[in-house]
């Protein structure tokens, strides 16, 4: 029996593990919803996310969050995993954390959301590729079935299905995650990048950047239509089971267990991501961040860079692809 892959996962990291946010697709409008036939029932999706945990729980890590050293004669680099939404009460600091950052000269994040570009580029690159710009609703979109779940889920939040019809399926995924994760405690503003930028931009450092918002956008907004509606469908039947499984991937990244997040995450055989979502939101990205910090070896100095944790773990993390091109990394 085929293994069920549980899609809605990507809508938590995309919360917790990676920015929220992330062409052409495939049209759906003449209400052709046959793959909602073959839907797995919510047992099916936590029975494989439990065997999943299984595995991770048998391995452990330091009892801290994973870094990574590149070095070259005149440059260091450190490389941090990191969460983006956490619960304002985990203690997760450590001093050589503290040290890497504090002598870092530059910080270079995913992206860009603080400068006054980056809003504009939010607001049209961003929610503009969300929306439906050829007069099709989510609702047109989703069969009967997968309505049914999705309005559900909506309500549950306090939004009504109705404010969200003008999105397409993975923005309207990404939304629901967000709003039941902040809603059970956890803060963007409790996030690894918020306390970094903070702290970085006091002391008046360098920021760089690995892609654009419409780079990362498109990591989902450019997947078949048929794969953001299951993804908006599981993410809408897990919802209530949302702030667990995060929980679960926060304790891997605060204990270091890198092949714990692999497991669950990080692996074309996990249960984070189908092979198209694992394609897009992970390996892509990964490969198209390791030219630039490759470059960054030509400028001397301290450099720290922090991404999402699940791009550093796994068979085709950015750690891997910089150990396979020759790279002496530093780390786990």
């Amino acid at each position: 029996m085929k293994k069920t892959r549980i899609k809605f996962a990507a809508t938590v990291l995309s919360a917790g593990l990676f920015l929220a946010a992330c062409g052409s697709q495939q049209p759906s409008g003449t209400g052709d919803h046959s793959d909602a036939e073959t839907r797995p029932s919510k047992d099916q999706l936590l029975a494989d996310f439990d065997a999943a945990l299984a595995v991770a729980e048998a391995t452990s890590g330091p009892g801290f969050p994973a870094m990574w050293t590149l070095a070259d004669e005149d440059t260091e680099i450190h490389i941090f995993g990191t969460v983006h939404l956490l619960r304002p009460e985990l203690e997760w600091r450590t001093d050589a954390f503290d040290s890497a950052l504090s002598s870092a000269d530059k910080i270079v994040f995913e992206v860009d959301l603080k400068s006054e570009a980056a809003q504009r580029a939010f607001a049209t690159d961003f929610f503009a590729r969300g929306m439906f710009q050829d007069g099709r609703t989510l609702r047109g979109v989703l069969s009967d079935e997968d309505e049914e779940v999705v309005s559900a889920a909506f309500d549950s939040v306090g939004m009504p299905l109705d404010a969200v019809d003008a999105f397409e399926p993975w923005m309207a995924s990404v939304n629901l995650g967000m709003m039941k994760l902040v809603a059970d405690g956890y803060d963007p503003n409790s996030g690894v990048e918020t306390v970094i930028e903070t702290e970085a931009a006091a002391a008046g450092k360098t920021f760089g950047f690995l892609e654009t918002i419409s780079q990362q956008s498109d990591a989902f907004d450019l997947l078949p239509e048929a794969e953001q509606i299951s993804m908006l469908y599981e993410s809408a039947l897990l919802l209530d089971e949302s702030p667990r499984m995060l929980d679960v991937l926060v304790d891997e990244w605060a204990d270091g267990d890198i092949a714990g997040i692999a497991a669950l995450v990080a692996s074309p055989d996990g249960v984070g991501f189908s092979d198209s979502v694992y394609e897009s939101v992970l390996v892509e990205r990964n490969r198209n961040w390791v030219p630039q910090i490759e470059a960054l070896l030509a400028e001397p100095g301290q450099v720290f860079i922090a991404v999402g944790a699940g791009h550093l773990a796994g068979p085709d993390s950015v750690i891997t692809m910089l150990r396979d091109k020759g790279y002496e990394v530093e780390g786990p």
